[in-house]
């Protein structure tokens, strides 16, 4: 057991890369075999999504989620054994919330692929998950104000945004799970962001490591399963994640976003991961403020999404998919030189970065108001043409 702890740790308890290595390799590996056992035994048990949902009624298993938790749980035991210091950041309060409300997720999601919950019935779990986190300390005691100072939160209020928090980008994951391979790709990129900054932070001040190894070893596990789920959720997709795997992901990337702002003394904490998440909390604000425009439930899908009017702009599904993950990319990429520049250049970036997201979103559509704030649906409008 010592040659082991040797080869993945340091004397002192860090974290040695090759750890980090191998457990991605390890979820790439066992996603990839879940994945292919979850989809033959889908296959042959005939459990299809609802014709008609967000990918186009096509007729594919929907409980990819499952295989991709089952890989994560597993890794995240191994992690635990090849590092006594990863074990015991583990067995920590707040990391034990996070894990339980993960739990919650996962088996809300894989009964609402197979059974079909009202929006409801999962709001409501959705928030008893957020409870157990917050109640064990992971809030959100403030905002960066990159042009002033920062804005700190009374109890309550934090409390309050942490709730909408997690409940939001949890919901926003979800959303983005419309094309295949979208939700994947964008994880993957939010989580190699939360990586970065995560070790870039454990560099800058190695007295405090053990303070970054729970997000550093989650986000090396969550992109070794989302890269190897990709393999079956690629466009032409022969599985797709469903709400186990989305509202999981979604949970996930929320409470590594709070953890990495509660452990970060930089000025940009937290604009960090809200800037990484910045397409699925654009794509959710609007679809909110669309859906409520119209009268509509706000909780309803529908086909306008920001990954919707690229598509009809003339690209085809994986064109979409790949634009969107440029897009993803260079708000990551962003993110990062916002992490390791002063405060005073944080406003530049995001001028620039606004600047650039809008001329695409622009060329694309996404910003037609016609489209965006029509009163009809899409659906609506080719019906009208049929009678014509």
């Amino acid at each position: 057991m010592s040659k082991i702890y040797e080869l993945f740790s340091t004397p002192q308890g860090e974290v040695k890369p090759a750890l980090f290595i191998a457990l991605f390799v390890v979820a790439l590996l066992l996603t990839l075999l879940f994945t292919k056992l979850v989809l033959a035994f889908a296959l042959k048990k005939k459990l299809f999504g609802p014709v008609g949902g967000r990918h186009g009624g096509r007729q594919i298993p929907r409980l990819g989620g499952a295989a991709l938790v089952a890989a994560f749980a597993i890794t995240a035991v191994l992690a635990a054994f090849l590092n006594p210091t990863v074990a015991k950041e583990f067995m920590q309060p707040q990391t034990l919330a996070i894990f339980g409300g993960l739990l919650i997720m996962a088996v809300l999601g894989v009964v609402d692929d197979l059974l079909q919950l009202s929006w409801a019935t999962k709001f409501v779990f959705q928030i008893v998950a957020s409870c157990l986190v917050i109640g064990n300390g992971i809030v959100i005691a403030k905002i960066t104000n990159p042009f002033g100072p920062t804005l700190d939160f009374y109890p309550w209020m934090a409390i309050a945004f942490t709730l909408i928090w997690l409940v939001g980008i949890t919901n926003a994951i979800n959303l983005s799970d419309g094309l295949d391979g979208l939700c994947g790709g964008i994880i993957f990129i939010v989580a190699a962001v939360i990586f970065v900054n995560s070790r870039m932070l454990a560099h800058s001040r190695p007295e405090q490591f053990t303070l970054f190894i729970f997000p550093s070893v989650i986000c090396a596990i969550v992109l070794g399963a989302v890269l190897g789920f990709l393999r079956y959720n690629f466009y032409p997709a022969k599985i797709f994640l469903g709400d186990g795997g989305a509202l999981f992901l979604g949970f996930l990337v929320a409470c590594m976003a709070i953890r990495s702002s509660q452990i970060s003394a930089t000025s940009v904490a937290l604009l960090v991961p809200i800037i990484a998440l910045g397409l699925p909390i654009l794509d959710t604000t609007l679809a909110f403020l669309r859906r409520t425009v119209r009268r509509e439930n706000p909780f309803q899908s529908d086909a306008q999404h920001i990954h919707h009017k690229i598509m009809y702009s003339g690209l085809t599904h994986p064109e979409t998919v790949l634009v969107l993950y440029g897009f993803c990319l260079l708000l990551g990429l962003a993110a990062l030189a916002l992490s390791l520049r002063s405060n005073q250049y944080a406003g530049i970036i995001l001028v620039v970065l606004t600047i650039v997201i809008l001329l695409g979103f622009k060329k694309f559509g996404v910003l037609d108001v016609t489209r965006l704030w029509g009163v009809r649906r899409r659906g609506d409008m080719e019906e009208q043409k049929k009678d014509e």
